[in-house]
């Protein structure tokens, strides 16, 4: 659902030594093994060329600014990590001029409005798809077409991502679904989430319960759902049992704009079997960190999952905002019977909780 920035880089890093010790085949399990304990240890161990420190140092200030930064109390040490990190992006484009997430990030740091940075993605996209083209074209070895094949499309789909998700924000909905489309073309298996994009651009341009269940007929490869955890071990969705936050929150707005309350509360008892712990997050809707590098990781399942769910769909929970004689969805998702119910099941589970631990005092 998202990518891994450590991973990636492990993956590229591994490859390049492999390329260099001449192993083959490539999947040789002791020397990537070797190349994976040689990262942990310390990643420069494997760095060698100016492409590769570039990348890294991306990695780097991905961490800093997606998953440190955003969760730090102190607005100067944030800000302190905030400078360090653009200034690692900065070193980072100057080491190669083809690091395009170095380049994006970049831009997205500076960028003066949301507009701006999507004029920026727009007005570079062929560049990163021509050169995407010539990797490709060029790959003159087992190695560099095992590059080819995954790891150098991934900078031209999270490019593809970052237009898509920063059009739906900016209200330019069919750029965002005709942008998501692309990207599901490129990777039917979609592994920038852009399937997530997608179905909340199509419910801000009307469409029905019917469109919904055709675009993942239609992309159903990206909605083969991995196993997810359960109270019993591991189990994987049922064919058509589409759980994921984003498929589900489409599904209950798409029900409540056509005036189907019933739909839409089977919809939110749907949401709510799928994130057992979900009410809350229903209820007060905070708004999750943007990802910079793409859209933060996060566990499949998990509350966490739900939180960014819903931060991505601000626009569609603002719907009817400003009507005078209707209330925005929103406020009908937080406050609705079956929310409430949840609500109320989970304090009282805390209080039962809370009794017991204090040995049974009233």
């Amino acid at each position: 659902m998202a990518f891994d920035p450590i991973q990636e880089d492990v993956w590229r890093l591994t490859l390049s030594s492999l390329k260099r010790q001449r192993v083959f085949p490539i999947d040789n399990p002791l020397a990537v093994k070797r190349c994976m304990d040689a990262y942990q240890k310390s990643p420069s161990q494997l760095i060698t060329t100016d492409r590769e420190r570039s990348f890294h140092l991306m990695v780097l200030a991905t961490e800093a600014i997606d998953y440190r930064a955003p969760f730090i109390a102190d607005d100067a040490q944030a800000e302190a990590i905030m400078t360090q990190a653009e200034n690692q992006l900065a070193e980072a484009c100057e080491l190669d001029g083809r690091n395009w997430d170095a380049r994006r990030m970049l831009a997205a740091l500076r960028a003066e409005s949301n507009d701006a940075y999507i004029a920026y993605l727009l007005e570079g996209r062929n560049a990163v798809e021509e050169d995407l083209a010539r990797t490709r074209a060029e790959a003159a070895d087992p190695y560099e077409r095992e590059y080819a094949g995954d790891l150098a499309a991934r900078p031209f789909l999270r490019w593809l991502a970052a237009i898509a998700s920063s059009a739906l924000i900016a209200g330019k909905y069919r750029l965002a679904l005709k942008t998501a489309e692309e990207a599901l073309a490129l990777s039917p298996a979609d592994p920038a989430g852009m399937r997530h994009t997608a179905v909340f651009a199509m419910v801000q341009l009307e469409c029905t319960a019917d469109d919904l269940a055709a675009f993942r007929r239609a992309h159903a490869p990206a909605y083969q759902a991995p196993q997810v955890p359960t109270a019993r071990g591991r189990r994987a969705h049922a064919p058509g049992d589409v759980q994921d936050a984003w498929t589900l929150i489409a599904d209950i707005t798409v029900a409540y704009r056509a005036l189907d309350l019933a739909g839409a509360l089977r919809g939110v008892r749907r949401l709510l079997r799928a994130y057992p712990h979900g009410a809350e997050a229903l209820f007060y809707q905070a708004e999750f960190p943007e990802g910079v590098f793409g859209r933060v990781n996060v566990e499949p399942g998990s509350e966490d999952e739900l939180i960014l769910a819903l931060s991505e769909a601000t626009p569609l929970l603002q719907e009817g905002a400003d009507a005078p004689d209707s209330a925005p969805f929103a406020w009908w998702l937080a406050s609705n019977e079956v929310t409430s119910a949840a609500l109320e099941h989970l304090d009282r589970a805390r209080e039962i909780g809370a009794r017991r631990a204090h040995g049974g005092e009233n």
